[in-house]
């Protein structure tokens, strides 16, 4: 019996080796699947002007000409965008306009009698 017990040690020292540790609260993965096949649009959060010197908030850094977010290589910064290269392609992105982005009510609401008038 004690001839068998260093075989079992090593036995179990093996298969725990083979086999790591799973998280149970992990989501399964699929096999096969990469990062990100597409790749989400950009976005342009604010842009800054100081004299001559501009910058930018592009998908979440601070940029100015010149600077690279992952694949996106900023070539300019507008006055209300940025010019960007990705892809092989330059493109512009600018800020929606203040009037696009203001909600109006729908009906202005009627008003109600006062004191039975």
């Amino acid at each position: 019996m004690k001839a068998l017990l260093p075989l079992i040690a090593i036995s179990a020292l093996a298969s725990a080796q083979a086999d790591p540790l799973r998280d149970p609260t992990r989501p399964p993965q699929a096999a096969g699947t990469h990062a990100s096949a597409v790749e989400a649009a950009p976005v342009l959060s604010a842009v800054f002007s100081a004299g001559d010197r501009h910058s930018a908030i592009f998908n979440g850094r601070l940029v100015k000409a010149g600077d690279s977010v992952g694949a996106y290589l900023i070539e300019d910064v507008l006055a209300d965008g940025v010019r960007y290269r990705h892809a092989g392609t330059v493109r512009d992105l600018h800020l929606p306009r203040a009037a696009d982005s203001v909600k109006k009510p729908a009906a202005v609401p009627a008003r109600a009698a006062i004191g039975g008038q």
